[in-house]
């Protein structure tokens, strides 16, 4: 037949059409307009344009053959998820195993690289736990070598527990700290965590601020820790000289007296709160000035306790008439001009017959340490 001869291509390569197997033509469901993909030059190694398709080629997918894929002869609505294919690959996977780690079969959600499957790239910020410091670098095997990926526990304990086990500065278990360990560590910064002392019932100040923990817990007890100064200090209380606290009966409440947390020095003695407030001179002496017998619990508060021997060796007058009774009654009296209760006046011990008519004059010495002003004392007459 010439004239009339059919011109399409099955017309001639039906038998052809009917028996290709790389592709499977008639299984694979390809239309019979052979010049779709083949010309009168190039027969076999047709080319086929897989970008006319729902699954353009990309990466390694160019490179393999129709049956690489299509093995199973089906070419109209080949499934285009990876795990059509790629079941095996998925199963046999070690680095994490895909299968019992619960990773879903969407593999271009990590495996983005079209030529190889190596360098995956799990993006964590879409799960529970985003990465953020030390945790950026570590390899999944630091943290899933249980091999568990699928319901992980996020708390930091559930990878550090031994890190927190053997922790020593501060002991945590020891201590009873919790193991939040996000409480005071961070990502960036697990050495040296900082401990927020002012969330507790003793809040740091002065020289404590620059403490390290086991300064004050080197008996590992940091739960219930007592505050009292002397739970800490009770060496340093032993040990005063000035004056001696131990056997002076000061007691061991070291803030009445040490306000200043920057040093134990300068500390202030309230005596107004003690049986003998202080007044006058009184109030610029040392403690060793009055306590230089190392007696401050129980001290005589009586004057003569301190100045007996300024008054054993005041020039008192020397009564010739008056005898050995006017001289004792002199004795109060000048205890009471020692104290300011009266102002001196001779004739209030010496009657006026028996004063000197001469007005001779005896003046009596200061008492040193006394606010006491200088006066004359009239002698008494030789009658």
């Amino acid at each position: 037949m010439y004239k009339g001869k059919p011109t399409a291509c099955a017309s001639c390569h039906q038998s052809e059409y009917n028996t290709a197997t790389n592709p499977h033509h008639a299984a694979a469901g390809f239309n019979t307009l052979c010049a779709s993909c083949h010309t009168t030059t190039q027969w076999p190694g047709a080319p086929y344009n897989h970008s006319a398709t729902s699954f353009p080629l990309a990466g390694k997918h160019l490179a393999a053959k129709c049956i690489d894929c299509h093995a199973d002869k089906v070419y109209n609505n080949k499934p285009t998820t990876c795990v059509s294919c790629h079941q095996t690959d998925y199963n046999n996977t070690t680095n994490p195993k895909h299968s019992t780690s619960g990773f879903g079969t969407t593999c271009q959600t990590c495996h983005t690289n079209a030529n190889s499957w190596l360098g995956a790239v799990f993006n964590h910020n879409n799960t529970l736990f985003p990465l953020t410091g030390s945790h950026l670098t570590a390899t999944c095997l630091d943290c899933h070598s249980d091999g568990v990926y699928k319901g992980k526990p996020t708390a930091c304990a559930s990878c550090h527990q031994s890190e927190y086990n053997t922790a020593t500065n501060p002991h945590h278990a020891a201590a009873g700290f919790n193991t939040l360990c996000a409480s005071c560590h961070t990502t960036t910064q697990w050495p040296g965590a900082p401990y927020n002392h002012s969330a507790t019932s003793f809040p740091l100040a002065g020289k404590h601020l620059a403490a390290k923990c086991i300064d004050c817990h080197s008996d590992k007890v940091y739960n219930n820790k007592p505050t009292t100064c002397v739970s800490c200090h009770q060496t340093d209380y032993n040990n005063t000289t000035n004056p001696k606290h131990s056997t002076s009966g000061f007691s061991t409440t070291c803030q009445t007296c040490h306000t200043n947390a920057n040093s134990w020095l300068g500390a202030v003695f309230n005596h107004s709160n003690t049986l003998f407030p202080l007044t006058g001179a009184h109030l610029t002496a040392t403690c060793l000035d009055c306590h230089s017998d190392g007696v401050y619990k129980g001290k005589p508060t009586a004057c003569a306790s301190c100045h007996q021997a300024v008054y054993n060796n005041v020039d008192q007058p020397a009564p010739r008439g008056g005898g050995l009774h006017l001289a004792l009654r002199l004795v109060p009296y000048h205890d009471a001009v020692a104290r300011g209760a009266v102002q001196p006046q001779h004739a209030d011990v010496v009657p006026a017959e028996r004063q000197a008519p001469h007005g001779a004059l005896h003046r009596l010495p200061r008492r040193p340490g006394l606010q006491q002003q200088a006066h004359d004392l009239r002698v008494v007459s030789p009658d």
